[in-house]
């Protein structure tokens, strides 16, 4: 009933996400005279790299893409992207003239460097030894080591890493498909189908910071260089990449603790914003990093000619210490400027935002209207919150509770009226009250209260470039356009769900549905009833974040099957697009699972992405729920990670939990009612008139 194909899409569909002068899978060896004659350079990245992916700290993924763009761009040539899905296939294509350059973290090692060429490396990387905590005593040579067994995906370079280590040369290895994801990796130690594996330390620290059951047991003797790859003969296309890589002065990374003004931000080639995921602030969306401060910040890096780094703290509590210890250049976390805060030493931008504090309490609880009503209310707030500040000094007579929640936090409580009342920013309520109808505001405590950027005293450059871009981003067209999509009302307004079928025909689209199915093995009813949940059959509908056309699709994931971003308007494309997008999903999640239970998790990970959907089994099994079941266990621990003492400590951070849990639970009842209806028809067809 169900897509069962585990193939990879490349193989599968037979496609590259080149160009329309491109020949599918075509073949050159030219060296950068030759590119440049035909107009266009090939490089191939792998298939969804980075799409499912929160940096926690760092540059993202993209911004690989981007550099390579930027190369292409200033010397006249097109891009073509080759996605790859397998990683050995992705190296063999720049061998075979497939590509003419990987975009990838490849690990420099000896045997590759006599097949390829590599450019300069792009950061050196210590290789890790994780498993699970349960084995944290046991290293090279300890007792039991031995009996451990170790799981490397083929064809990467750790395998070689792993072959030079003596130390780990009695551990039973266990080769895993090639594709395999970090984290897909660790779930399985987890689940204790393998004790160990190697991993490079960036992607490693960040999971065992994040995973109580993993552990670092061990650092591989010698580091590793990450670089981009092309093939041996093309002298000219490396060395012209190695100079524009080192103009770009991305041969290092900045280090955690190093404070530069503007000019030196300029010259490293990257400005560090520090947050904390949120539904305005910073957060993963189909692939996509969105938030209203991450993509504003990240316009006033581009007119700096630099790249935007994200740095996520723990805690609201710890952004400043952060700054102050030169974790970052820029916090951008919705910060309300202060009297107190402004004492402390705290340096803020120009205000580019103002928002009203407004006293909420549940809808069954009526909240206070009036200074009168203030008087007998118990009103529940962080000190480290400028509401606590607020109110402390416009009303110190009035009972406030200190409690250390954060907003979302306190709301849940104020909803299940275990706190009377709380306060909130504007913004954010009108977030919540769209999605939720259980909260209700009363009186407003403070009027436009200003909302800035935090820059360190020390950096006056940085500050005064910030400020010149704020007063002239404020209300323009562009912030106005950001505004909207983040905060506007329109989009959520809800519209009359009708599931009235008239005969047997469910949608305009049954045909292109049953047409498009047929390698996939999904049931087309159930398609047809998440296209509604998607788009109510417009086929020309755009979402806040760029989603198109009657299945929804993101631009770059269109590309990632396929599908051209122009043929997104196509119904019959923007179908196929949603369909093999469907697939994928399919694909993030294990064959053990039962069939149905796998189909509630791909649609889950088609409107939140896979990596939240992990995020919220694991949380399952620590809350004592089931993982392998979607209603009533997974979906109530992906309701947890819209909260920020849950989300701070998730691999992908914060998602509206809300949003899968109704898109799954209404294309599950849409569907019963399009199977009941019909199977009557069948049972009992209409009458000849």
């Amino acid at each position: 009933m169900f897509a069962l194909a585990m193939c990879t899409l490349a193989t599968l569909f037979g496609f590259d996400s080149q160009g329309p002068d491109t020949p599918q899978g075509s073949q050159h060896v030219d060296d950068l005279q030759g590119i440049e004659s035909r107009g266009y350079i090939r490089f191939g990245r792998k298939s969804w790299a980075g799409f499912d992916s929160l940096p926690q700290e760092g540059l993202p993924m993209q911004s690989y893409y981007q550099l390579a763009g930027d190369f292409a761009s200033k010397r006249g040539l097109q891009v073509h992207w080759v996605d790859i899905d397998d990683y050995i296939e992705l190296l063999q294509a720049v061998d075979t003239g497939r590509v003419d350059a990987v975009i990838h973290n490849v690990t420099v090692t000896e045997s590759r460097s006599e097949q390829f060429a590599f450019t300069t490396p792009l950061t050196l990387s210590d290789e890790w030894l994780i498993g699970h905590q349960e084995n944290k005593t046991l290293t090279p040579g300890s007792p039991g080591f031995a009996q451990l067994t170790l799981g490397i995906p083929d064809g990467t370079a750790y395998l070689e890493s792993v072959a030079d280590t003596s130390e780990l040369a009695a551990l039973t290895l266990e080769r895993l498909p090639s594709d395999m994801l970090p984290d897909e990796i660790v779930d399985e130690i987890a689940a204790r189908k393998y004790d160990l594996t190697v991993m490079d330390a960036g992607s490693a620290r960040y999971l065992v910071g994040q995973d109580s059951d993993l552990e670092h047991l061990w650092t591989l003797p010698n580091k590793r260089s990450l670089a981009w790859t092309t093939r041996r003969d093309s002298t000219q296309l490396l060395a012209a990449l190695n100079q524009y890589l080192v103009e770009q002065q991305i041969g290092g990374r900045r280090t955690m603790s190093e404070r530069l003004d503007l000019a030196g931000i300029k010259q490293s080639g990257t400005l560090r914003m520090l947050t904390l995921t949120g539904p305005q602030t910073f957060f993963l969306w189909r692939g996509e990093l969105l938030g209203f401060e991450y993509e504003l910040l990240k316009l006033f890096a581009e007119e700096q000619g630099v790249r935007l780094e994200v740095v996520l703290a723990p805690d609201r509590a710890s952004l400043f210490s952060n700054l102050e210890s030169d974790h970052a250049d820029i916090l951008g976390a919705a910060v309300t400027i202060t009297e107190e805060r402004k004492k402390s030493g705290l340096e803020f931008s120009e205000p580019y935002m103002y928002v009203d504090e407004v006293f909420v309490s549940s809808a069954n609880n009526p909240p206070p209207t009036s200074l009168e009503e203030l008087k007998g209310r118990k009103i529940f707030l962080n000190p480290v919150t400028s509401h606590w500040q607020h109110l402390q000094d416009m009303h110190p007579d009035v009972d406030v509770v200190a409690v250390t929640e954060d907003t979302e936090a306190l709301l849940d409580k104020v909803r299940k009226q275990e706190y009377d009342v709380t306060l909130m920013d504007s913004h954010l309520l009108a977030i919540e009250q769209a999605y939720n109808k259980d909260l209700s505001d009363g009186l407003i405590l403070t009027r436009a209260a200003p909302i800035a950027w935090v820059v360190h005293p020390d950096n006056a450059e940085l500050g005064r470039a910030l400020n010149e871009f704020t007063k002239r981003m404020y209300r323009s067209k562009t912030y106005n356009l950001l505004w909207q999509k983040y905060f506007g009302n329109e989009r959520r307004v809800s519209r009359h769900e009708s599931q009235r079928i008239v005969g047997s025909k469910l949608s305009p689209y049954d045909g292109l549905v049953q047409q498009n199915i047929q390698d996939f093995d999904f049931d087309w009813r159930i398609v047809v009833s998440q296209m509604y949940q998607e788009s109510r059959f417009e086929p020309e509908l755009t979402s806040y974040a760029g989603a198109r056309g009657l299945m929804q699709v993101m631009p770059r994931t269109a590309g990632q099957v396929g599908v051209a971003e122009e043929d997104l308007w196509n119904p019959e494309y923007n179908i196929l697009a949603g369909i093999r997008y469907l697939n994928w999903t399919w694909e993030r999640f294990e064959d053990s699972l039962p069939m149905s239970e796998r189909l509630w998790f791909a649609l889950a990970a088609y409107n939140a992405g896979p990596g939240h959907v992990r995020d919220a089994r694991k949380l399952a099994r620590d809350q004592g729920l089931n993982p392998n079941l979607w209603f009533d266990n997974v979906e109530q621990a992906i309701l947890l990670l819209s909260k920020p003492e849950y989300a701070q400590k998730a691999r992908y951070g914060f998602v509206r939990g809300g949003e899968p849990v109704k898109y799954v639970r209404e294309i599950r009842e849409r569907y019963r009612v399009y199977v009941d209806h019909l199977n009557k028809l069948e049972t009992n067809p209409p009458s000849p008139r």
